[in-house]
């Protein structure tokens, strides 16, 4: 196992919980009737999940132009991890996260996930 090959498999994971629990965010946001109070859940969801995202984006370009090995793995990390944090918290504060769900998110990010770091023959 190499120890560069870590970041994109916690990445590949965290984005598959990101776009679990974006798929349930959306179902919820969409279903919302007061304007006002969908567009406090979008910015609620901006404010917690762009700070890393832009941080990774920023890792990404900077390791790139400067050639720096690994760079991109935790440029992923960061935008996967910061998805999956404020996708994750804006479904707490809609009270959509009870443990049932939970559980059967992790179920299935952790089947979809392992399934494709095995095909991608990371570890």
């Amino acid at each position: 196992m190499d120890i560069l090959s870590l970041p994109p498999a916690l990445a590949l994971i965290l984005g598959t919980y990101a776009v679990l629990a974006a798929l349930a965010w959306l179902r919820r946001v969409t279903a919302e009737k007061v304007e006002g109070r969908r567009n406090g859940i979008i910015l609620n969801l901006l404010r917690r999940a762009a700070p890393p995202v832009i941080g990774g984006i920023m890792v990404l370009i900077l390791g790139s132009v400067m050639g720096v090995i690994g760079a991109t793995g935790m440029g992923f990390l960061l935008i996967a991890g910061g998805l999956a944090f404020g996708l994750h918290r804006g479904l707490d504060d809609l009270r959509a996260n009870d443990k049932r769900v939970l559980l059967f998110r992790a179920a299935m990010t952790a089947a979809i996930s392992m399934t494709l770091i095995w095909q991608a023959g990371l570890f």
